[in-house]
């Protein structure tokens, strides 16, 4: 899921809560922490690595794909 509500834009005007633009959720950008809104817990670090102009995300254990009821 995209988080970004804007093109490239990821956190409130005052730049200190990262928010989901599907849900209105707002984040801690520190911890990945719930602060406010629709939350289904907070969210998880993803590790990545940039190689050559190209990221990568690198799977862990706890990234489990999620099914939520329709």
């Amino acid at each position: 899921m995209e988080m970004d509500y804007q093109p490239d834009r990821f956190f409130d005007d005052t730049g200190q809560w990262l928010l989901c633009a599907t849900h209105g959720a707002a984040y801690r950008p520190d911890t990945g922490a719930c602060a406010g809104g629709p939350c289904r817990g907070g969210l998880t670090a993803i590790a990545v690595s940039e190689k050559a102009g190209r990221v990568r995300w690198h799977t862990s254990w706890n990234l489990k794909p999620v099914n939520y009821p329709i």
